[in-house]
Parts: C-alpha cells; sequence; structure tokens
C-alpha cells in the first residue's frame, strides 16, 4: 500500500504524487521500493494501453468488414445494372 502526498515543482504550480512507503525506511530501500513501485505502475500502464489497441484494432476489423459488406452489395448492384 502507498501513500500519496502531493508537493509544487518550483517553476510551476502543477502538483506532482509522490510515493511514500507506509513502513520507515533507509534511503536506499526507499529508492528500490520507490523503483518497484514505478515498475508496478509501469506494467499495469503498459498492459492497459495493450488492452485499447486491442479494443481498437477490433473496432476497425469491424468496420472493415462492414465497409466489405457495403463494397459487395454495390459491385453486385453495379453488375446487374451492366446486364441490362
Amino acid at each position: 500500500t502507498t501513500t500519496t502526498t502531493t508537493t509544487k515543482h518550483q517553476t510551476n504550480q502543477t502538483k506532482q504524487k509522490r510515493y511514500e512507503p507506509e513502513t520507515p525506511m533507509t534511503k536506499e530501500q526507499t529508492a528500490a521500493w520507490r523503483r518497484e513501485a514505478r515498475k508496478v505502475r509501469n506494467r499495469q500502464s503498459a498492459a492497459k494501453s495493450r488492452e485499447k489497441i486491442k479494443s481498437r484494432i477490433n473496432v476497425l476489423e469491424l468496420e472493415v468488414k462492414q465497409w466489405k459488406t457495403k463494397y459487395e452489395q454495390v459491385f453486385q448492384r453495379l453488375q446487374e445494372l451492366e446486364k441490362r
């Protein structure tokens, strides 16, 4: 579990999340803890990004299928008109 506190950057007034461990740690332990927490957040973010991409691909594949169907219908209609 993490406790988040916000700090202000010196050059601008945006708030930045700072992840602090709940138990006291040495400087090295805190650095290692933060690295591990960052890896976990990065893994979660990457997984979310992959899911978003998969979802977009599915939407596009469905759209392609719909366009192919429409194309085939129009093409058949064109062939019927050319036979006349």
